[in-house]
């Protein structure tokens, strides 16, 4: 077997394989546009617009406390997360 020859087999198995992940990606939102329109159908049918009910507030009451100290805690992760990115581009940088 040539040189030209395997790299004429690989683009075409490249080829062969791209265009099948292609296809399953248009088919995947060829099915969404399907469901949607499915859904816009079935709810033209009705004839009225749903009303949206805001989420209740049925849990249970957190102590001002402890809500400040998960607070506290996000906002730490939050700046600390931010100073390794902050390093990591740094470190790129040089």
């Amino acid at each position: 077997m040539d040189f030209t020859d395997a790299l004429t087999i690989t683009g075409l198995g490249m080829t062969v394989v791209f265009s099948g992940l292609l296809l399953t990606a248009g088919l995947i939102v060829a099915f969404g546009l399907l469901q949607r329109l499915m859904d816009g159908a079935a709810d033209a049918g009705k004839g009225s617009i749903p009303a949206v009910n805001p989420p209740s507030a049925s849990g249970p009451v957190i102590d001002p406390e402890i809500l400040t100290v998960i607070t506290t805690v996000l906002e730490v992760e939050r700046r600390l997360h931010r100073v390794r990115v902050r390093e990591n581009r740094e470190i790129a940088d040089e």
